[in-house]
């Protein structure tokens, strides 16, 4: 295994439900954030507040 493929960490995909509110909602903070969907659910959940 070579050294790029050691620092390359697999992403995986995880399905979540919604429903239309809470999607609509969670896109207009990511948006006024500057960010996508992704990465704001990724500080919502791993934030240390």
């Amino acid at each position: 295994m070579t050294a790029k493929m050691q620092n390359k960490q697999r992403r995986l995909m995880v399905h979540v439900y919604l429903t239309e509110e809470e999607k609509a909602r969670i896109e207009q903070l990511a948006k006024n954030l500057g960010i996508s969907l992704s990465a704001y659910i990724k500080v919502k959940l791993f934030s240390e507040k």
